[in-house]
């Protein structure tokens, strides 16, 4: 403890610049976009070579867990090839428009407000800025930033991230936000509260989407509550997929996602 004090009574010039230098950093990063893009973008360079080497062992450690998965995926993709194209677990929905490249988390965060994914899959790969990352049990993010060998998805816990929905059973469509705190649930703010909605209902994403197919699903309906300020209601709803246990995912890709974006942007430019 002595030793200790005395370095910090020598040096308490530097470590109070240090101290400054640090939260200015953090300050400009969180208070502007485009240093906090170029600042992950540089990043995932540098972190995720040492990030895929303590995946490679965690996955030699989870060798029986990760035998199951494959197993079980293989015998979803052999039913795809016989032309059994309905599962009630799994998003491989029959779509021709779709791609779906497979990769491994091999970094991910749910206790911040904004949480990343690590992907062992870059522009090497064929991966792309925008593309959807989702799992057997739903969506599970956005590609923001791709290297050769890696990308860095936005998750769906994170303060940015809104997710187009729909109300299985009838359809109705909403925005899926996740407010912090809870990895397990997110919320459908604003939803009519004329609309039928019950506790249990599924929430699945919705056809307006370009980087999602219709009809992934994503979690129930497991709290509704009235907004006594608009009337409407905020949804509550369990996610199922756990964030916090995630090792594989698919990322997807749509060839005509550019075409319908094309399209819309010539509407906007007319208004």
């Amino acid at each position: 403890m002595y030793n200790l004090l005395r370095f910090i009574k020598l040096n308490h010039f530097l470590l109070l610049f240090l101290l400054i230098e640090g939260f200015s950093v953090f300050l400009l990063l969180q208070n502007n976009s485009y240093q906090a893009n170029r600042a992950i973008k540089y990043s995932t360079q540098y972190t995720s070579f040492f990030h895929n080497y303590t995946a490679s062992f965690s996955e030699y450690v989870a060798l029986k867990e990760t035998n199951n998965y494959l197993i079980e995926e293989n015998a979803k993709l052999l039913s795809l090839l016989k032309n059994e194209t309905s599962f009630v677990d799994s998003t491989l929905i029959r779509n021709k428009k779709y791609h779906y490249y497979p990769a491994k988390i091999i970094n991910s965060s749910v206790s911040k407000r904004n949480n990343f994914i690590t992907l062992n899959k870059g522009s090497k790969h064929g991966i792309k800025e925008g593309m959807g990352v989702v799992t057997k049990q739903g969506v599970i993010g956005v590609v923001h930033s791709v290297s050769s060998h890696y990308a860095i998805a936005i998750s769906l816990l994170h303060r940015k991230s809104a997710i187009g929905i729909q109300l299985k059973k009838n359809n109705h469509n909403g925005i899926l936000k996740w407010k912090g705190f809870d990895y397990k649930s997110a919320t459908i703010s604003d939803f009519p509260n004329h609309i039928p909605i019950n506790i249990g209902d599924t929430i699945t994403t919705n056809s307006h989407s370009v980087i999602f197919p219709e009809g992934i699903h994503i979690g129930t309906v497991q709290n509704i509550k009235q907004n006594n300020s608009n009337g409407f209601f905020d949804v509550s709803v369990k996610l199922f997929e756990d964030f916090n246990k995630i090792n594989y995912v698919y990322i997807i890709h749509s060839d005509e996602s550019a075409e319908q974006l094309n399209i819309e942007q010539k509407i906007k430019e007319d208004e």
